[in-house]
């Protein structure tokens, strides 16, 4: 697996000769796929997410947290989006959306295929976004002797502020409506330690979530939280056991460290679970998720 504090390296080199050279970014996705063959998610790992996410009891290591799939597979996409090939700069990207489909269980120890791809750049009133699909395949625990089938597979879109690519239009900027706060359930208190200590579990020691001026440099009022770390908190306790499940999470507004998250959870239909949260003075959201437990049979796909 491609480590990511080579390209994280990567990409600042490439945006410094980027600046330097007045290099115009290419037009159009690289046309290839980072595939990641017998890769082994350590035990270790899990017992570090597990101490994470504290309160959730030890993790079953047959059967691993989608957002621990996705720190494991997350540096197959990272190492596509830092080379000088990706249209989008890197530094800077804002994470928009997440949508996961957990098929079946994913086991820490054994080996696994990795493959992470870029698709649909499309045109955004901020820029230009693009996802990043990554999937997971593996032994099926319910299958002895088979072939390696597909066991998780996820999305993320992020966006490219100010990029754009020749003859696509620049769409409206939709318009706002006003946040109507929902009951709260919940309420997180999210110490300024927060980017860090989920750094030393994923390697994503990004500086926008570790030191408030770099996060300043890059655009940002302030640290912020890692958007999966909010997404791995918000399955904690809630994600089903066994997959057949999927998830998704869409983020509005950063999330300050330090800092509070409010929260509404509530239970709209048999086995569907949705996350409203938002800054403690109720004016604006931050995200909102949504987890389907048998969602469109993905079992059996």
């Amino acid at each position: 697996m491609p480590p990511l504090a080579a390209s994280y390296r990567a990409a600042l080199s490439t945006a410094a000769k980027d600046a330097l050279l007045r290099r115009r970014r290419p037009q159009s996705l690289p046309g290839r796929t980072v595939v990641v063959h017998d890769h082994v998610i350590p035990r270790d790992l899990v017992a570090s997410y597990a101490g994470l996410f504290r309160g959730t009891g030890p993790l079953e290591p047959a059967d691993l947290p989608s957002v621990l799939v996705h720190i494991a597979g997350f540096p197959a996409a990272m190492d596509l989006m830092a080379q000088p090939d990706f249209p989008l700069p890197l530094p800077g990207m804002v994470h928009l959306e997440n949508r996961v489909r957990h098929h079946r269980p994913v086991p820490a120890g054994v080996p696994l295929q990795v493959a992470a791809s870029a698709v649909d750049l499309a045109p955004h009133p901020a820029g230009t976004t693009v996802e990043m699909v990554v999937t997971v395949h593996g032994p099926d625990g319910g299958r002895p002797g088979a072939g390696p089938v597909l066991l998780w597979e996820g999305t993320s879109t992020y966006l490219g502020r100010g990029v754009r690519i020749d003859g696509q239009p620049r769409p409206d900027r939709p318009a706002r409506e006003e946040f109507q706060v929902p009951d709260l359930t919940a309420r997180w208190h999210l110490p300024s330690s927060t980017g860090r200590h989920y750094a030393t579990v994923s390697g994503d020691y990004n500086p926008i979530h570790l030191n408030p001026l770099a996060a300043r440099a890059l655009g940002q009022k302030g640290m912020i939280a890692h958007g999966m770390y909010l997404a791995g908190r918000m399955l904690a306790g809630r994600e089903p056991a066994g997959a057949g499940h999927a998830w998704s999470i869409s983020f509005a507004t950063p999330v300050p460290l330090p800092g509070s998250v409010s929260l509404n959870v509530t239970h709209p239909g048999p086995g569907v679970t949705e996350v409203t949260a938002w800054d403690g003075r109720g004016r604006r959201p931050h995200f909102t998720g949504r987890i389907e437990r048998d969602a469109a049979g993905y079992r059996d796909s």
